[in-house]
């Protein structure tokens, strides 16, 4: 794809995304997304740490998140936060709703 964008094929979905779901509902979510510009997950942020605003802040990552292009300890970490892991892949709002929710309410 052009600009290096990620197509949400059923495969990609299935693979990567949400690979711990039932077929149908890996078809509706690749039905439902969009492509994602891949430079999002490569370029250099032009923020300050987000932990040094003083604002309460997680990272929240999947357990069995395969969706990410490096580790999503390095992605917290260039944001200047710690993961919380939580069970489940990267769409883990869709999957394991009740611990994401448990995991951003306990800041």
């Amino acid at each position: 794809m052009p600009d290096g964008a990620i197509p949400p094929t059923a495969e990609f979905v299935r693979q990567t995304f949400m690979q711990d779901v039932a077929d149908d509902a890996q078809r509706l979510l690749a039905e439902l997304l969009t492509p994602h510009p891949g430079a999002y997950f490569l370029d250099a942020l032009d923020v300050s740490e987000v932990a040094a605003l003083g604002l309460p802040a997680r990272y929240i990552l999947g357990e069995h998140d395969r969706a990410l292009p490096r580790p999503g300890t390095e992605f917290a970490a260039r944001l200047g936060l710690d993961p919380v892991l939580v069970p489940g892949t990267h769409e883990g709002m869709l999957t394991h709703p009740d611990a994401v929710a448990d995991a951003i309410l306990a800041v």
